[in-house]
């Protein structure tokens, strides 16, 4: 139902929706921990076992960029891609469904591109829903690891939480 959403910035669904476009059925992603990882969980459809890793039990943060090194090194001829948040997302998302407002889990991220570019690798920064898919098909074929900075509309966050709260819990 997000197919066509160009709204920006882009709401995980339609982020993932395009992810899961231009992945390929043995491709894999690995998740980082944080609000973006439900969305993943609940969004992202599987074809193949262990090409979506997620971080569960205790849930490691940081293992997203690592694990995905790791993966790329074992399946070199895959594409690999890391989902990383800019929060405490899911911290965020239970102060925002409890209190009404969040404190204390926000960071100030770098400029990614710059970031990127310090490393010899490539920065991308999508400005519009649109950009996403061209930006991943370019992203994909450098010979260097890539960063994509994509700004994403974590209010669908609450939007989730009260309709399953609605839908369940009455």
């Amino acid at each position: 139902s997000y197919a066509d959403d160009t709204s920006f910035p882009m709401k995980p669904q339609k982020i993932l929706y395009d992810v899961r476009k231009f992945m390929g059925a043995d491709d894999i992603v690995i998740s980082d921990v944080g609000a973006h990882k439900m969305w993943i969980a609940r969004e992202y459809n599987c074809y193949e076992p262990n090409t979506c890793i997620i971080s569960n039990g205790f849930a490691t943060m940081g293992i997203a960029v690592p694990g995905a090194v790791a993966a790329k090194l074992i399946y070199p001829e895959k594409k690999v891609l890391a989902i990383s948040d800019a929060s405490y997302g899911l911290i965020k998302w239970k102060q925002m469904d409890h209190f009404g407002h969040n404190c204390f889990v926000d960071f100030q991220n770098p400029d990614f591109v710059k970031y990127a570019e310090s490393m010899h690798a490539k920065g991308y920064r999508v400005e519009k829903a649109e950009d996403l898919l061209p930006i991943l098909e370019d992203a994909f074929q450098q010979k260097v690891p890539c960063i994509i900075d994509c700004p994403v509309d974590y209010s669908e966050n609450t939007k989730l939480s009260e309709y399953l709260h609605d839908k369940f819990e009455k």
